[in-house]
């Protein structure tokens, strides 16, 4: 899995701003759309409504944290897992000390800082942060009663792989929840493995109904979501995506 990105101060600094930047940190003067921030929290309680509020969660592809953080309010035990060393660092150091400091862009080199907290409902002695790889998980992770793939599938090598066994990790009764703006990229994923976003015997095929095709035999598709979020670059340039979550339950 191509991760050398994610393994940059840069990509630490960007993760931390996108997953618990202020609405001030993230808008200049509160201009642009505050319903795309949020993100990882928002992610985090996808469950909501769907599966039990205690018990197991994981957080699979879970970068610095914030979902995880969501996910301990209610959760007993929640597993963070991310492919990036560095990632998994910062989001144990932010666990562990409760705040960080971070530097990022405001025009061309210039640079200002903030400081960012866990959040306050946050039980950070219910997670455990660790690095490993989504497309060889441990069999003595057990089962879980929530599972989070949070943008995750179109940044994986071969992301039908990594689903054909996905329900495994759930109880039953568990709910899987997946969110992907669909950004297929051949730097992470041949084009033979991407799940939609091409024709195929002149038919277009869609990621959506790929999942459906997927996920299908094992889980039931309960729920989709329209998800926004924002990407911040400078202070006058921040990237707008719309991530559709798709939340499953485990067929018993």
């Amino acid at each position: 899995m191509q991760a050398s990105f994610y393994e940059t101060d840069k990509a630490v600094s960007e993760y931390l701003l996108f997953h618990y930047g202020s609405m001030d940190d993230l808008l200049l003067d509160g201009i642009g759309p505050q319903e795309a921030l949020g993100f990882a929290r928002r992610c985090g309680q996808l469950h909501a409504g769907h599966a039990k509020e205690t018990g197991r969660a994981l957080d699979l592809g879970c970068a610095v944290g914030a979902a995880a953080f969501a996910m301990s309010e209610t959760f007993d035990t929640v597993v963070a897992i991310d492919y990036s060393q560095a990632l998994i660092e910062a989001a144990q150091s932010l666990s562990q000390n409760g705040r960080a400091t971070i530097s990022f862009a405001q025009e061309g080199e210039l640079m200002r800082q903030t400081e960012i907290h866990t959040p306050k409902e946050a039980n950070p002695d219910r997670i455990e942060f660790m690095q490993g790889d989504a497309m060889n998980l441990s069999p003595e992770l057990g089962q879980f009663d929530f599972v989070l793939m949070a943008n995750l599938i179109d940044r994986l090598p071969d992301p039908a792989c990594c689903l054909a066994s996905i329900h495994e990790l759930l109880n039953p009764d568990g709910v899987l929840a997946i969110t992907s703006p669909y950004t297929w990229l051949e730097e992470y994923t041949p084009r033979s493995k991407w799940l939609g976003g091409f024709i195929e015997n002149g038919v277009a095929v869609k990621t959506h109904d790929r999942l459906i095709e997927l996920l299908g035999k094992h889980l039931e598709l309960v729920d989709t979501q329209n998800l926004p979020f924002l990407i911040r670059e400078h202070n006058r340039k921040n990237q707008y995506s719309i991530a559709e979550a798709t939340i499953w339950e485990k067929s018993i």
